[in-house]
């Protein structure tokens, strides 16, 4: 009866001393498990300062603790400036993965704006990567209304909203729904912010190119140009660049024409290196959250391991079985968090590698670009000369750009004319056939024949290329 009695004791303390280190472990898991909508306050924080990497760690943190913590809200408006991170860094794909696998919410917290971008972004995506124009024009309404009622003393992001869904309109070939919409806009009282002017601005340059007026067109894509740099609306700010430089090369503008193009090639390869250090910065913070994430798996192993010795007082068989299986998941989820981490490494140093032979291709090519440059404004200003004598600075210039090429094609192709020569060059410079003709002071059907007669004598098949024959020599 004693050893009986004694038995029942030894279980029954056994059983509470595993039952106290079963509750002071749980309660050491709530009280070290961190505060999700505290780190997704600080995520939301760094991303209005712009500092990616940054919010991008802290908004990884507070998604795995709201999860814990079952706030639906929370995950919401983590998902959603995730998103909007990934916007900023160029994975416009990724962005929107993660908006399509994230149902909407109207969250409660209106301040920082979670519901309001999640229906804007899934607007231009539907419009930019799905084609889908209804269900683009469907969302960006709803935004549009949403601000109405959300925010009635800030118009700026009602006005964002509607200048979005003006190009909508004009994307799908729907040009007057984008003027009404456009005169509303304009008839309403002016924001504080004028961030929605670089998006109005640019509609109404598209507008103005697909009428015809180019001057006017111009006039619109400047000022867009003008309120982007003012927001840093990239871009918008490439976008009217890039369509200016085409209005220039219309107009044979060719300093206006330089300049844009520059000021384009400049801020797309700004953005596309920042892009480029802002995803090194956030495999670098991911790494640091996996590694976080390593030390409180340790931990969790260490507690386990100690629950384990404690229950096998009272039933050693199947505390060993549960241990083995832990330790074996603990180790495979270590073990993918290893892998995970050598490929972060691998590719943060091919991207550091993309990097540097993104800068020295910029330099390489802004040398070539300038000294193009100068190539054909010294053949512009010759084609100003009269007769034979502008030929004469032509073919020197033709000649500074490429001794090789017009000696190799002189020695292959002895029988071609200076004519043929210089047309040759001119092609291999990758000059437009409006250019060309202006060059040479001919019209476009004499250069197409011109083009015709130099196929035949190469010897150039029907399915050859003539500029690809060309940049081959």
């Amino acid at each position: 009866m004693k050893r009986k009695t004694g038995i029942i004791i030894t279980v029954a303390t056994t059983v509470a001393v595993a039952a106290a280190t079963a509750m002071a472990w749980h309660s050491s898991r709530r009280e070290a498990q961190p505060d999700g909508r505290a780190l997704l306050a600080k995520g939301v924080e760094e991303v209005n300062k712009n500092n990616v990497a940054q919010a991008f760690s802290h908004l990884q943190q507070a998604t795995t603790a709201l999860r814990e913590q079952n706030d639906t809200d929370g995950l919401f408006e983590a998902a959603v400036y995730t998103a909007v991170l990934y916007d900023q860094i160029g994975r416009r794909d990724s962005a929107y993965a993660i908006l399509r696998r994230t149902a909407f919410r109207d969250v409660p917290n209106y301040k920082d704006y979670a519901s309001q971008y999640y229906l804007r972004m899934m607007g231009h995506y539907k419009a930019a990567i799905d084609r889908d124009y209804a269900a683009a024009e469907s969302f960006t309404l709803r935004a549009i209304e949403f601000s109405r009622e959300k925010y009635p003393g800030d118009a700026m992001y009602m006005y964002v909203d509607m200048a979005n869904l003006a190009e909508t309109y004009i994307t799908a070939g729907q040009p007057g729904k984008a003027r009404r919409l456009l005169d509303s806009l304009q008839r309403m009282a002016k924001a504080d912010h004028e961030l929605y002017m670089s998006e109005v601005c640019y509609c109404r340059g598209l507008l103005a190119m697909a009428d015809g007026d180019t001057d006017s067109a111009a006039r619109h894509l400047e000022a867009s140009v003008a309120y982007s740099r003012k927001y840093n609306a990239f871009d918008n700010e490439m976008a009217s660049l890039n369509l200016l430089a085409k209005i220039d090369s219309a107009n044979n503008d060719l300093p206006g024409y330089i300049a844009h193009r520059t000021a384009y090639d400049s801020l797309r390869e700004r953005v596309k290196g920042k892009e480029i250090h802002y995803k090194i910065e956030m495999l670098r913070e991911q790494h640091k959250v996996d590694m976080l994430s390593q030390e409180s798996a340790r931990r969790t192993m260490s507690m386990r391991l100690a629950l384990c010795v404690m229950f096998s007082l009272i039933a050693a068989m199947l505390a060993a079985i549960i241990y083995i299986y832990k330790d074996s998941k603990t180790k495979q989820k270590l073990g993918r968090l290893e892998r995970q981490r050598l490929d972060d490494a691998v590719e943060r140093e091919r991207l550091e590698k993309e990097l540097l032979q993104l800068k020295m291709k910029q330099q390489g090519e802004m040398l070539d670009h300038t000294y193009k440059e100068n190539i054909v404004m010294g053949m512009k200003l010759a084609e100003q000369g009269a007769g034979s004598e502008s030929v004469k600075p032509m073919e020197r210039a033709l000649k500074e750009m490429d001794k090789d090429f017009i000696h190799k094609v002189e020695t292959l192709f002895p029988t071609l004319s200076r004519n043929d020569i210089r047309l040759m060059s001119l092609i291999r410079m990758e000059l437009p056939s409006g250019e060309i003709s202006k060059i040479l002071n001919i019209t476009m059907d004499s250069l197409h024949k011109s083009r015709y007669r130099l196929r035949k004598k190469l010897g150039l098949g029907g399915g050859q290329s003539l500029e690809a024959f060309i940049n081959s020599i």
